[in-house]
C-alpha cells in the first residue's frame, strides 16, 4: 500500500488487551498463573502469579486509569473521543479510524514486554509472550499492511530468547522484537559471547531489536518517605516534593537511550553481525550527537582501538549511522541537527495512545518541530525509514 506517514512507535499494552486471552490458551497447568483480568476493590486489575501487574483499560502499562484535568495529553484524547465506544486500542475500526484523524497511514507496534517481566516464573512468561505474538500476528493481519508488531521475547535465556524471536519471524506480521534489559543479571555491554544467540538470530531473521523507555531510566532519588516510585507518579493529592520529583525524573527517562546505545556498540554485536539493526524506542534524538562524539574520543583516549581483542573495525559513530535508529514523538532538534543525528537514523513515531504520545496533533507536531526539513529528508523520517527497516509492505 501506499505510506505517507507511519507511527514508528505505537503501542498495544497489556492493559488493553482481551482479559481471558492468556488463560484461554495457556497449557492447563499455567492457566491460573498467566495474566488475567481479575474485579477487586479498586476495579478490574490484571495480575498473574498471584500478584497485581496493573490496570485494565488503563492509560498504559504503569500508568494509572484516565481521567481529566489530570495531563494535559489525556484532557486532548477526552476531547477528541477517544475513550468513547471501547477500548480504541484492539477495535481494528476505531484504532484505524483515530489514525485517520492523526494522519496515520500505518503502525509499528510495541507490545507487553515491561508488563511481562514481572512475571517471574520463566514458564509462565515464555508462554505469556507466545500467547501474545501468536495474537498480535492475527491482528495485524486482519488489516494488512496497517500494522506491523514487535514481537515479545524472553532475557532468561538468550537461546530461548533466539528460538522466540525465530519463531515469530515466521508467523508473518512481526517485524523486530522488543527486549527489556533493565536487572539483567548480564548486561549487554558484555564481550563474551552470552547475548550472541539473540544478535545472531536478529541479524539473519531480518528482525530489529528495540530497547524502549521504561525499561531503563537516569534514577533520581525518591522523596523522602516515598517507598514506590510508581505511586509517586500516580498517587492523588500529590506533595509538592512529589510534583517536584516528576519534573526531575520524567525529562531524564529517555536519555536512559544512551545506555543502550553506547552498550551494544562496545559488546562488539555491531561488528560480528553486520546485519544486525538495533533500535532505541521513543529514546528522542538531539543527544545522540553528544554520544557518539564522546564515544568516538573515549574509545580512542582509553586505547580501546588498541586494546579490543578482537578489535572493532569501525569507530563507535559509524556503528551507529550503520545499523542504529531512534524513535521520537517530539524534539525539535531534529529539525536542525537530522544530519549530525543521522537522516537515515530517525523515526517519527506518536506513541499513540499513551499520555507521552501526540495523538491526536501529530500532523501538527510534525509541521511545529520538523517544518524546516528539506522535504526529502522529511519524508524519510515519517515514513521511508520504518518502511525500511521492518520490511513494511513485503
Amino acid at each position: 500500500m501506499q505510506y505517507n506517514v507511519v507511527s514508528g512507535d505505537s503501542h498495544l499494552d497489556l492493559t488493553w488487551l482481551p482479559g481471558n486471552l492468556f488463560k484461554d490458551n495457556a497449557p492447563s497447568h499455567l492457566k491460573e498463573k498467566v495474566p488475567h483480568v481479575v474485579e477487586t476493590e479498586k476495579g478490574a486489575r490484571w495480575v498473574a502469579e498471584g500478584k497485581e501487574l496493573g490496570v485494565y483499560g488503563g492509560l498504559g502499562f504503569g500508568f494509572s486509569a484516565p481521567r481529566k484535568n489530570m495531563r494535559y495529553r489525556v484532557d486532548r484524547m477526552y476531547d477528541a473521543g477517544y475513550y468513547e465506544g471501547g477500548p480504541h486500542p484492539i477495535n481494528q475500526d476505531l484504532r484505524l479510524k483515530d489514525m485517520a484523524t492523526d494522519g496515520v497511514d500505518a503502525e509499528i507496534l510495541y507490545g507487553m514486554t515491561t508488563a511481562g517481566m514481572r512475571i517471574k516464573d520463566q514458564e509462565t512468561l515464555t508462554a505469556t509472550f507466545r500467547i501474545y505474538n501468536e495474537w498480535v500476528n492475527d491482528f495485524c493481519r486482519s488489516r494488512p499492511g496497517r500494522w506491523y508488531a514487535l514481537a515479545c521475547i524472553p532475557i532468561h535465556d538468550p537461546q530461548a530468547a533466539a528460538d522466540e524471536l525465530r519463531r515469530a519471524s515466521k508467523l508473518g506480521w512481526l517485524r523486530g522484537a522488543d527486549l527489556y534489559v533493565t536487572g539483567t543479571i548480564q548486561p549487554i555491554y558484555l564481550r563474551d559471547g552470552f547475548w550472541d544467540p539473540l544478535w545472531k538470530a536478529a541479524a539473519e531473521c531480518h528482525m530489529p531489536i528495540s530497547f524502549h523507555i521504561g525499561a531503563g531510566g537516569i534514577q533520581v532519588p525518591l522523596p523522602p518517605g516515598a517507598a514506590d516510585r510508581t505511586k509517586v507518579f500516580t498517587g492523588d493529592n500529590p506533595s509538592q516534593n512529589d510534583l517536584a520529583f516528576r519534573g526531575s525524573a520524567l525529562p531524564l527517562g529517555q536519555l536512559s537511550g544512551s545506555e543502550w546505545l553506547t552498550s551494544i556498540i562496545m559488546s562488539g554485536a555491531c561488528d560480528r553481525y553486520p546485519d544486525f539493526r538495533f533500535v532505541l524506542g521513543e529514546c528522542g534524538a538531539g543527544w545522540i550527537p553528544f554520544i557518539i562524539h564522546r564515544m568516538d574520543l573515549k574509545f580512542r583516549d582509553q586505547y580501546l582501538d588498541r586494546d579490543f581483542s578482537p578489535a572493532l573495525e569501525l569507530k563507535p559513530s559509524e556503528y551507529w549511522y550503520r545499523q542504529g535508529a531512534t524513535t521520537f514523538q517530539e524534539d525539535p532538534c531534529v529539525d536542525t541537527m537530522s544530519k549530525e543525528i543521522g537522516e537515515d537514523n530517525l523515526m517519527w513515531g506518536s506513541d499513540y495512545p499513551h499520555p507521552d504520545g501526540v495523538w491526536p496533533d501529530s500532523k501538527e507536531i510534525i509541521k511545529e518541530t520538523m517544518g524546516r526539513l528539506k522535504p526529502k529528508v522529511l519524508k524519510k523520517v515519517i515514513c521511508e525509514n520504518a518502511v525500511r527497516h521492518y520490511r513494511m509492505g513485503e
